[in-house]
């Protein structure tokens, strides 16, 4: 499958995109043939490139002012601290359901990650990072690989700290105790941060064009290589 993505040339590019999104989807809503799937990757696709990609290449944001309230069935909010746009990966998780021959797992799968319930535009909670592994493995030169990429190692960085911390018992040691094991604390803590700098290394290997992602990415790298981590990614208050 082919994707174009489409751009908008009027006098305020991103209402009317989102605005054309919108109706887009209203007319596949209850389509679902390959045809209606498809249409509803490609809306996925444009909202990421519309509201996550600026953030990841250019740390820039997009204005909660261009929210609607029936935006909220495209899967398009406005974060609770940021006040910006976010896109929570809802139509791509929707086009999942449909997808039942599985023509368009490469896309798709990715969705397992998050159940439409987050993207890069903004805060979410736990990764299933069993999906994440398996989407790397099965889809490594997949279109969603650099995010996926991103989300293991983030996973592990936080679980290194979560490990360090391990005696606080606190709402972080909630989110990540199912993944201790029984094997020496100093030994679990070791795996975790090399895996950690092992994805982002990955990462980075691609060559990402998301400048604003690969400058997070390398820091990040740096700080584990270091012997330390600052800031949480996930499950964060």
């Amino acid at each position: 499958m082919s994707l174009v993505i489409c751009s908008a040339h009027a006098a305020d590019p991103i209402a009317d995109k989102l605005e054309e999104i919108y109706r887009q989807y209203e007319a596949v809503k209850q389509d679902n043939s390959e045809a209606g799937v498809e249409t509803l990757i490609r809306l996925d696709q444009e909202l990421r490139l519309l509201i996550d990609k600026p953030w990841m290449v250019r740390n820039k944001s997009i204005d909660g002012k261009y929210w609607n309230e029936q935006y909220r069935v495209i899967g398009v909010n406005v974060g609770h601290y940021s006040d910006s746009l976010e896109y929570s990966g809802t139509l791509l998780h929707e086009a999942k359901k449909r997808d039942i021959k599985k023509l368009y797992e490469a896309y798709t799968t990715y969705s397992d990650i998050y159940g439409g319930q987050g993207s890069f535009s903004g805060g979410f909670g736990m990764p299933n990072i069993t999906a994440a592994l398996h989407y790397e493995k099965k889809f490594p030169t997949g279109p969603f690989i650099e995010d996926t990429l991103i989300i293991i190692g983030n996973f592990y960085d936080d679980l290194y700290k979560a490990l360090k911390d391990r005696g606080e018992k606190d709402y972080k040691y909630d989110c990540f105790s199912a993944f201790f094991d029984e094997t020496p604390i100093m030994d679990q803590i070791e795996r975790a941060r090399k895996a950690a700098i092992n994805y982002y290394s990955k990462f980075l290997s691609l060559h990402s064009k998301s400048e604003a992602a690969k400058r997070s990415v390398r820091e990040w790298r740096h700080n584990l290589e270091s012997g330390d981590s600052l800031g949480w990614h996930f499950c964060s208050d």
